[in-house]
């Protein structure tokens, strides 16, 4: 569609949207879309977690009688778990939260109401982003279907494990937060903005992010050895 004297300036997708409907978004706002964006996945994670936990402690509710190869299971899924939410689960809350950081007053407000998906990458990202995302999703709801059909105690020692990566992922979701928006310290080195590169309105704002908090911490170095 053809707006007459309109400038095309701002791409949701395969979506363009013209100039004159792109308005600034006050401060206040921009605060809520972020809160609105990170609060969204830092419920989710809990809730999820919270709920898995009522299937999981009847692993542990006495007696236990687990054989060799059970106990085996829950070691081996522990670390396996373990190994997830320290590749997987901690970079994907820093991307969130670095993502978020994008939410400026100048980014038109449909990304602003579609908060938990821009955070998330599910559109306006590089495509390795966006197939992490969707397979996410697809992932969840496959495991979901998989480990519900599972007998006891194999589905509370998979939950047992799924648990720990939800909690994992929430805390550091809240932590990269409190540290980015509280301390002006994003998390830089555990993801990326995940922009493309050919992105104008996104990635020349990501690049000076990283550059500004670079500098930033270099500065607080510096002040902290007393140069």
């Amino acid at each position: 569609l053809k707006f007459a004297g309109s400038i095309w300036i701002c791409n949701l997708g395969g979506l363009q949207l013209p100039a004159k409907m792109v308005s600034r978004v006050c401060p206040g706002c921009v605060a809520l879309s972020r809160v609105w964006g990170l609060g969204f996945w830092v419920v989710l994670l809990g809730d999820s977690a919270v709920s898995l936990t009522g299937i999981a402690k009847d692993l542990f509710m006495p007696p236990m009688h687990l054989t060799t190869l059970q106990w085996v299971g829950l070691v081996l899924c522990i670390a396996f778990f373990t190994g997830c939410a320290y590749t997987c689960m901690i970079r994907w809350s820093a991307v969130l939260v670095l993502r978020s950081t994008a939410l400026s007053g100048e980014v038109h407000c449909i990304h602003h109401v579609l908060s938990p998906l821009f955070v998330a990458g599910f559109y306006r990202a590089t495509i390795s982003r966006m197939v992490k995302a969707y397979g996410l999703v697809v992932f969840i709801v496959a495991i979901g279907i998989v480990v519900s059909r599972l007998p006891y105690p194999w589905r509370q020692i998979v939950d047992t494990g799924v648990v720990l990566n939800l909690v994992v992922g929430t805390v550091a979701l809240l932590i990269f937060a409190g540290e980015t928006f509280a301390r002006d310290r994003p998390p830089n080195k555990w993801g990326h903005f995940d922009f493309k590169s050919d992105d104008l309105q996104f990635a020349a704002r990501s690049a000076a992010c990283v550059e500004n908090s670079e500098g930033n911490q270099r500065t607080e170095a510096l002040v902290g050895v007393g140069v």
